[in-house]
């Protein structure tokens, strides 16, 4: 009887240690290095603890992890069973990685369905109609407008009996270039540019090329073609150098860390940003307009609204061999769960029931523009030799705006250019 007892609770916690850690396995992930992922890394234990899986995250720097794929990841081989990628880069990948709907249901955490997710954020994730992967934040233009000068009530007064309409978030271009010159007047800048020879400026020129209702580059019955109205795209040059008046000095070179320390500072009062770079604005021991901002939708352009659109894509190559484990982490990373726990920690979801709590709304107003601006999200070009296309466009816009070269000349080139690309 003894003996029989023994074995029944011996089985007994067999089956609860199974239940607890279904799998005995271990997953290397690799992601890029910011506030979102260094918010992961505290989540990992529990994970580990709930499925067995023990994960191997390595971080990298954005910039470094589209080569860092390709030397890791081949069609029969990878040294990761999970990567995170850059919508842009999708395109160039996809053929390496499992279609999302051939991934496992998993078996601690549940496959999400799509429409948990942001508007048009699972977008970022699909190639040639099939998704070959999971948004994992909802990263979009957002818009940020100083709260206590829009309240002034003395610019409020002059900025009406000057303008004839009330002084606030601007929603149109035509109200963002009228703001940006009033506040000019005073003292203040009023818009922050982004033109460093990098991405952004890649970012901010597609951002104005759409709102003024045309693209470089687009799908036309599974064909990459070049798309960019001449006529519209120097109309989209011309306005942003009107805006390069009310900049900082040294407009023509800003990046990150110059518009962050401009607007930190009191210096500007309106501009785009990125959410993961919001937490840097609302820190009270660097920022002196910390709770004195306001978050949005971007101004709305002549021909309509428009956000970029920089979603990160969770995706599982082909040649994994854990691949049921590499899901579970996906859908852990994904779950309601995890983004009430790493929220607070500096996690940016890709929910939309986490970006619409009104808990996180008050101390995170930012979330509520994210999901308003995914509504209108715009992605880079389609395309899978993007980087080359990305440097095109780059060089072509900040040449124009600089006054390098006159607007009709650089559209022109960036179309020949763009087109020679597709040759090859």
């Amino acid at each position: 009887m003894k003996r029989v007892f023994i074995t029944v609770v011996s089985l007994i916690l067999l089956a609860a240690m199974l239940f607890a850690a279904p799998y005995n396995t271990t997953i290397k992930v690799l992601a890029w290095d910011d506030a979102l992922t260094q918010a992961l890394k505290d989540g990992i234990p529990e994970f580990e603890k709930q499925t067995g899986i023990k994960v191997v995250l390595e971080l990298v720097p954005s910039g470094n992890l589209l080569q860092k794929i390709g030397v890791s990841v081949g069609p029969d081989k990878t040294d990761y069973d999970l990567v995170t990628v850059d919508e842009p880069f999708v395109p160039s990948l996809a053929h390496l990685m499992l279609p999302f709907n051939s991934w496992f249901g998993g078996k601690v955490y549940k496959k999400p369905n799509l429409n948990i997710f942001a508007p048009n954020a699972f977008e970022a994730a699909q190639w040639g109609g099939v998704f070959v992967g999971m948004p994992i934040n909802a990263n979009v233009y957002i818009w940020i407008t100083r709260k206590d000068l829009i309240n002034d009530s003395k610019y409020k007064n002059e900025f009406k009996s000057k303008y004839g309409y009330d002084l606030g978030v601007p929603k149109t271009f035509k109200e963002l270039r009228d703001m940006a010159e009033f506040l000019h007047s005073k003292g203040i800048y009023g818009f922050a540019p982004f033109t460093k020879q990098t991405e952004g400026s890649t970012a901010e020129a597609i951002f104005m090329f759409e709102a003024f209702g045309t693209s470089p580059l687009t799908v036309q019955g599974g064909k990459v073609v070049v798309s960019l109205d001449e006529k519209k795209a120097v109309e989209a040059i011309n306005f942003y150098k009107e805006l390069l008046k009310f900049a900082p000095p040294g407009a023509l070179d800003m990046g990150h860390a110059e518009r962050i320390a401009a607007f930190n500072q009191g210096k500007v009062f309106t501009m785009f940003q990125w959410p993961a770079l919001v937490p840097q604005h609302e820190d009270p021991n660097n920022s002196l307009v910390a709770g004195k901002i306001i978050y949005s939708a971007p101004p709305v352009g002549p021909a309509k609204g428009s956000a970029i659109r920089g979603c990160w894509v969770l995706a599982m190559p082909n040649a994994s061999k854990n691949k049921e484990a590499a899901a579970e982490f996906a859908y852990w990373w994904a779950s309601l769960e995890t983004g009430q726990k790493l929220i607070p920690k500096g996690f940016t979801p890709a929910r939309a029931d986490l970006l619409l709590n009104p808990n996180y709304n008050k101390d995170r107003p930012w979330f509520k523009a994210i999901f308003d601006s995914m509504k209108n999200a715009v992605a880079r070009p389609r395309f899978t030799r993007y980087p080359e296309a990305s440097q095109i466009i780059r060089d072509n816009w900040l040449a124009a705006i600089s006054g390098k070269v006159k607007p009709e000349e650089a559209v022109r080139k960036m179309i020949d250019e763009l087109n020679d690309l597709l040759k090859k």
